[in-house]
């Protein structure tokens, strides 16, 4: 069965574009990844959507957008997270990311998302950072 926004109360479609809007403004200008993965019996359903931003404009697909809500709402709803890529043009790269709970974002620490990204999924062990990432403290989202 396909997810629409049909299936949505108004509170969840609302608050998704909150957080959604949220994740567009918590970085400045450039080229960004959002990346939104929700987790339920042990599948897990994982959204990446590509945006710019330059001054007060974001530049959106507007199915990506969709998209990215539909997965926001399963990921507040029932567990899941939202990483934020920021790619810099000197192949440098930023990331920063938030845990999903009752659509509320909880911003991770630098440390937080450095073990979310050097930890194996499917072992635990340990695994050596990207070249030239940065894992930074996310910021507290306006939503």
């Amino acid at each position: 069965m396909a997810i629409t926004s049909h299936d949505r109360t108004p509170y969840e479609v609302e608050r998704s574009a909150a957080l959604l809007m949220g994740f567009l403004n918590a970085v400045g200008n450039g080229c960004h990844h959002l990346v939104v993965a929700a987790s339920a019996n042990g599948a897990t359903l994982s959204v990446s959507v590509p945006f710019h931003n330059d001054g007060e404009a974001s530049d959106l697909d507007p199915d990506d957008a969709l998209e990215a809500m539909m997965a926001l709402t399963l990921a507040a709803m029932l567990g899941g997270g939202a990483v934020i890529r920021t790619n810099y043009a000197d192949q440098t790269s930023e990331v920063m990311g938030w845990r999903l709970v009752e659509f509320d974002a909880k911003p991770l620490s630098a440390s937080e998302i450095f073990n979310v990204y050097c930890t194996d999924a499917m072992t635990g062990e340990t695994i050596p950072p990207e070249w030239g990432v940065e894992y930074v403290a996310a910021p507290r989202l306006t939503v």
